[in-house]
């Protein structure tokens, strides 16, 4: 695990950038208007953009991901796809059985009197806002997806589309900040703990794809 996290300085130097950055506004202003501070900027643009972008935390799209990749080499395949299972379990235990009474945002704020922005064609919920299941996908699909390359521009690039998705979720005030930067952590941790898992398996066939394997058991 030391080799991945040597192997990954730019990236885990701009993760730890974006938790200071959104987990100031935490402390100084407070989770109701560090909220209203970040759901509050909208513009039709925008409203697209996170509508689409809070899709690349759906779970569904990062097993896409994972079974494309089991092409390429069964081991980038079995990471993300064994750190979908991990991250999906995780979350809903935490959501159902440690924090079920934790309300989202609309319903939090409705408590107040205040209604928030709603954007056409959300479906918004009132419970299990703790932590953001969305967050903690996209965090352990772009780390995942980050470890496997080599250059630090593409690093960065996977950990702003994380962000991006992260922030999604916050903008259509489907989760609080701080269910974003929970959701965040444990999904980093689970991307580097399957990669380090994963890293320990030799076999040649884990780097092969299963079209290369499939040709060569018949060649």
């Amino acid at each position: 695990m030391l080799r991945i996290l040597s192997r990954n300085k730019v990236l885990f130097s701009g993760y730890l950038l974006f938790l200071l950055c959104f987990s100031i506004p935490l402390i100084i202003f407070g989770k109701k208007d560090t909220h209203l501070l970040f759901s509050g900027i909208h513009t039709a643009f925008l409203d697209v953009l996170m509508k689409l972008t809070t899709w690349l935390g759906d779970g569904l799209f990062m097993v896409l991901v994972g079974v494309a990749l089991l092409f390429v080499k069964l081991r980038y395949g079995f990471i993300i796809l064994s750190s979908f299972l991990a991250t999906s379990l995780a979350v809903q235990l935490l959501k159902r059985l440690v924090f079920p009474d934790f309300k989202r945002p609309v319903a939090w704020f409705q408590e107040m009197g205040i209604d928030l922005y709603r954007i056409g064609g959300v479906e918004y919920h009132s419970y299990f806002s703790f932590p953001s299941g969305h967050s903690a996908t996209a965090f352990a699909l772009f780390f995942g997806l980050a470890f496997f390359v080599k250059t630090g521009a593409s690093k960065i690039m996977f950990l702003l589309l994380a962000i991006l998705t992260g922030f999604s979720r916050v903008y259509l005030s489907q989760h609080f900040m701080g269910d974003v930067l929970a959701g965040s952590m444990l999904g980093m941790l689970i991307a580097l703990s399957a990669h380090a898992l994963f890293e320990t398996f030799k076999p040649y066939w884990m780097d092969k794809g299963v079209i290369k394997l499939i040709s060569k058991k018949h060649a």
